[in-house]
């Protein structure tokens, strides 16, 4: 009787656990999006092509964005903006100076995450001066979970 009770307490703790680890899965965010020209996001170039994307839940108010190309792969801490009630659609937002393109923003349905470029406001100035920025949008699509 013993031996049973055991293996029922051991039984009932793995399936928690595969309980509680299916449900953190279930909570991370799939997606992709197509780049027709390289791309800087951050400080990582990206070269045209196909990429996916994960955005996992951490213990802290962060989370992990997972992207993943055929050549490059890259992970950033990201804070989401709490309320976004205008994000509708998913997108990757751009900011094209002549041929030179940078990611801004990234919006999903009630998510929206700001990338701050490193250029000083002196060498944003410089630029500015030289070529308009216009801006552009990526579809991104999300796999439901």
């Amino acid at each position: 009787m013993r031996h049973l009770s055991k293996m029922f307490v051991v039984a009932v703790g793995l399936l928690a656990v595969i309980v509680l680890s299916s449900s953190l899965y279930a909570n991370d965010m799939l997606g992709t999006f197509t780049l027709s020209h390289p791309t800087q996001w951050n400080s990582t170039m990206l070269a045209p092509g196909d990429y996916t994307f994960r955005i996992a839940r951490t213990q802290s108010n962060a989370n992990l964005l997972m992207v993943r190309g055929e050549k490059q792969t890259f992970n950033w801490l990201i804070y989401p903006e709490s309320a976004c009630s205008t994000c509708q659609h998913g997108s990757l937002n751009l900011e094209v100076r002549g041929d030179d393109r940078m990611v801004t923003s990234l919006e999903l349905t009630g998510f929206h995450v700001d990338f701050k470029s490193h250029e000083s406001a002196k060498e944003r100035e410089k630029q500015l001066g030289k070529v308009r920025a216009h801006s552009e949008q990526v579809a991104v699509k999300v796999n439901p979970n």
